[in-house]
């Protein structure tokens, strides 16, 4: 697969180093030459150990490319997008001001303009599914909002995967209790092997030892520890979709996100006019 005919050169990853956003990876560098791949991480969050083994199988998969892999602190930023102006946001949204997942989901947005107008690149790439709908930045109306602003700056932001086939939910209580000698994945005959899948895809390049490795020890390995969502699936799942369908929760959320994206372009735009002595520079945490 190609571009134009032959490959571009730069295009960026946010990524989490799971499977989607590793397939998103491998998708991108039959495209693009240089592959930036581009993680966050909260507070004294830390990166999972085997983010380094999928970046390390790709590299060895795609010999011709190179990945080049930048660890960013967005804690400040975070702080900043969820009470900047807090009464304000609360007076107008009430309970969604406890939207950390999705405020977490702009900041990395927000660092992937500014990577990319350093950097010279005009192709931002993810992994989102199907999966977790519940997540403003998994949400439809969110998504647009956050592709409008990348257009805005002069860039495309594309979700290779998001309509591909995913694994059927695993039980909480799988996750939990796992087989101490290792873990069972499905048989390779069943039906989530035949599908296309992100993890179907890396297993077919060697890269995934199983077509399905979400919710094994393989999967939790491969990404970071992050828990800010556990007041949000409280107000979302009591508050919200307990009493409205999902379609009002996301045009709430769309609201919501399409004024916070408002007063983040603004920084933006006095980040591109004034770059070190601008308020946002001063809430990116280098690389």
């Amino acid at each position: 697969m190609t571009l134009s005919g032959s490959k571009k050169k730069d295009c960026l990853i946010l990524y989490s180093g799971g499977t989607d956003s590793t397939c998103t990876a491998a998708l991108m560098a039959e495209r693009f030459l240089n592959i930036h791949l581009l993680s966050f991480y909260q507070g004294k969050g830390k990166q999972s150990a085997g983010i380094n083994d999928n970046i390390h199988s790709l590299e060895k998969r795609f010999v011709h490319n190179k990945f080049i892999h930048k660890v960013i602190s967005t804690t400040k930023l975070v702080r900043f997008i969820s009470y900047d102006h807090y009464g304000r946001y609360f007076f107008r949204h009430r309970w969604l001001v406890l939207s950390t997942p999705g405020f977490t989901s702009l900041s990395w947005h927000i660092n992937a303009i500014v990577y990319c107008r350093e950097n010279g690149i005009d192709v931002v790439a993810d992994g989102l599914t199907k999966e977790l709908m519940h997540f403003p930045g998994h949400m439809d109306a969110v998504i647009e909002v956050f592709r409008k602003l990348y257009d805005e700056f002069g860039i495309k932001y594309i979700n290779p995967v998001r309509d591909w086939a995913i694994p059927p939910d695993r039980q909480f209580i799988d996750r939990l209790v796992v087989d101490q000698h290792g873990f069972f994945f499905p048989s390779e005959e069943s039906q989530v092997a035949k599908e296309r899948t992100t993890g179907k895809y890396l297993y077919d390049l060697g890269i995934m030892p199983n077509p399905d490795v979400k919710g094994s020890p393989v999967d939790h390995r491969m990404q970071y520890d992050c828990y800010p969502f556990i007041l949000y699936n409280i107000m979302v799942f009591w508050i919200y979709l307990n009493f409205q369908p999902y379609e009002y929760l996301c045009g709430k959320m769309k609201n919501l996100f399409e004024e916070k994206t408002d007063d983040m372009r603004i920084l933006l735009k006095e980040y591109v006019a004034n770059g070190k002595r601008s308020q946002l520079s001063r809430l990116l945490d280098k690389v």
